[in-house]
């Protein structure tokens, strides 16, 4: 099974921790392994995974990366470079 791309783990996880609390305390608590777990993605040391929730009095704007990123860089954004499945994990 091919790795979902970064806009469908965003939706899927949105999704999921709309219905389901516990699901929504882990993601904040340790994205990296709910990434793993939900979707066989290991995201690698030095990737960060951040979850912020909007509130009643706090909204979050998501930027693009500066475009002086490389196309390696963007790769690794958009997923390229993750291992799926077999060994590693978080």
């Amino acid at each position: 099974m091919a790795t979902p791309t970064l806009s469908e783990m965003r939706d899927r996880v949105i999704a999921r921790s709309a219905e389901d609390a516990g699901f929504r305390d882990r993601l904040i608590a340790d994205p990296k392994t709910v990434v793993w777990e939900e979707f066989g993605a290991f995201i690698p040391e030095g990737f960060d995974v951040q979850v912020h929730e909007d509130s009643a009095t706090t909204a979050h704007f998501i930027l693009p990366p500066p475009s002086r990123l490389t196309e390696a860089d963007l790769a690794m954004v958009a997923g390229a470079d993750w291992r799926t499945g077999g060994e590693g994990g978080p």
